[in-house]
């Protein structure tokens, strides 16, 4: 079953590459927070005796990037009005290409090569690492303030997931921290966005350039 959840947590990642609509790709960001929340979960109610540092994680999961993100990003769409990518610094085509290789290098070289002493079972490393690297792309291949900060959350996502993986889950301190920052910057970020658009009139990076002196 934790195969399955870590399975359906790639493909979703690599649909993200698929996508020019910025609403279909906060949904299936949502997707990709509500499969790691299912893992946290079954992590922590799938050994007889329950691990509340996982139950715990879990909710928090579900409530920060399920609920209160999504809605955050959603309201964002609403605001500036721009609901499509309309120009791509990759093409779909290319991006999915991209995605695929990336996954690829993951699953025959940096998991059984480079990180052949780390013992993990199933594909959970290896989708984590997967996952991060493909949020990555998607950060850096998208033109639009909305589009980089799903990337970042959808980066933070695998590193979770990395960290599931490898240790079982952090300290819950640190892991509340994690949760904290990633709220407070998806608001600020959103706050900025918002004025972005408000001075240039468009959420694309790429009219950062006129501030140059």
């Amino acid at each position: 079953m934790l195969d399955f959840f870590a399975i359906l947590f790639l493909i979703v990642s690599l649909l993200m590459l698929a996508g020019r609509s910025i609403t279909n790709n906060i949904t299936l960001l949502c997707a990709q927070a509500l499969a790691l929340c299912v893992m946290a979960f079954y992590l922590g109610l799938a050994t007889g005796e329950i691990n509340w540092h996982m139950v715990i994680v879990g909710g928090l999961t579900f409530v920060v990037k399920v609920i209160i993100l999504p809605g955050v990003l959603y309201k964002l769409v609403h605001k500036v009005k721009v609901h499509r990518e309309v120009v791509l610094s990759v093409g779909v085509v290319s991006s999915l290409l991209i995605g695929i290789l990336l996954i690829g290098l993951t699953y025959g070289y940096i998991v059984p090569v480079l990180l052949k002493d780390i013992q993990v079972g199933g594909h959970l490393l290896s989708v984590a690492l997967s996952s991060i690297l493909l949020g990555c792309f998607f950060m850096i291949s998208r033109p639009l303030v909305i589009s980089q900060l799903i990337g970042v959350v959808a980066m933070e996502n695998g590193l979770f997931l990395c960290a599931l993986a490898i240790t079982g889950g952090m300290p819950l301190i640190i892991e509340l921290g994690i949760f904290f920052d990633i709220l407070v910057g998806a608001l600020v970020m959103a706050i900025i966005t918002y004025q972005i658009n408000g001075t240039f009139a468009s959420i694309d990076t790429k009219l950062l350039n006129k501030l140059k002196g």
